[in-house]
């Protein structure tokens, strides 16, 4: 059955996977999915009428947005049946809504063991871990989600992003030159490549290839903030700050555009544009560690 099912999951939505392992645990099949291979009856199995109400109640709850409700009888699914990958997902998203990540992290884990395609765990598993503060863990998630599908762009991309943050600049390149190898104008990937070069003091390249991408998505707001900083670095203040006073209206919740406008705002002797920027900045993200401490409430500074 894990051959057919592996066939299925390949080409099917994974709503319409649900509703399959629904019908297979609801059909005479579920007699042999509750017996060992001894002939005895799993004691933790189910009656299918238990199952369907209990998916019922379930995914009812979570299309709500009623997660907390939704855990109940997700937990009893996964109980019953702890190798199925359809509940282990289901149970791994409420963690997720709940913000429960040691919980999500844990079941994408055990998502990987049991679903016959595991990638579909991807990359969930790794960004659990980010939102933990496991940066190691998060980039051997990423390792391993890569490893399914090397040719994969978005698995490219997202480990050389976190190789990026993690400020290992030579292989973050190279999976990002990689990514724009497979997929031309994969604009992530390409502006990863620009930030690394922008890092490495090559800002002439930096904005070569930013401006390759402003060329096809001219309202991209990643391109023009490359666009801003390497201005910003060759002393063209002003360009730099035209550019994000452009990319803040496209974006307002972009905390990276507001940061570094407050800073060229410092720099252009404009104290009205840094306080209301840094002000921004501390609306979205109230933990933002970035905006200078003079900035800051005086109820938050050091």
């Amino acid at each position: 059955m894990r051959a057919i099912l592996k066939a299925i999951w390949r080409v099917l939505p994974p709503l319409l996977v649900a509703l399959l392992y629904v019908d297979l645990l609801t059909s005479p099949f579920v007699a042999r999915m509750g017996v060992s291979n001894t002939g005895e009856r799993d004691p933790r199995a189910l009656p299918p009428d238990e199952v369907k109400m209990l998916v019922a109640l379930s995914d009812s709850k979570f299309r709500k947005g009623e997660f907390k409700e939704a855990l109940g009888p997700a937990l009893k699914l996964y109980n019953s049946y702890p190798e199925n990958p359809v509940y282990l997902q289901r149970l791994a998203d409420i963690y997720n809504r709940l913000g429960q990540y040691k919980e999500e992290a844990a079941t994408w884990e055990q998502f990987l063991q049991h679903a016959p395609v595991p990638v579909e765990g991807c990359p969930q598993i790794a960004k659990a871990y980010e939102k933990l503060g496991k940066r190691k863990e998060a980039i051997n998630a990423f390792e391993r989600c890569l490893a399914f599908d090397t040719t994969e762009p978005d698995s490219l991309f997202f480990l050389a992003h976190a190789l990026e943050m993690e400020q290992q600049f030579d292989r973050a390149e190279k999976l990002y030159g990689q990514c724009v190898s497979i997929s031309a104008k994969y604009s992530d990937c390409e502006l990863g490549v620009a930030r690394v070069l922008f890092r490495r003091g090559r800002a002439v390249q930096a904005r070569k290839m930013a401006g390759e991408v402003l060329a096809y998505s001219p309202n991209n707001t990643d391109a023009l903030l490359v666009m801003a900083l390497v201005n910003w670095s060759q002393g063209n203040l002003a360009e730099a700050r035209r550019i994000l006073e452009r990319a803040v209206k496209l974006s307002d919740r972009y905390t990276d555009l507001y940061l570094v406008l407050g800073k060229i705002a410092e720099r252009q002797g404009d104290a009205r544009l840094a306080r209301a920027s840094y002000a921004h900045v501390l609306e979205l993200d109230p933990d933002n560690a970035e905006v200078p401490h003079h900035w800051l409430p005086s109820s938050r500074r050091p």
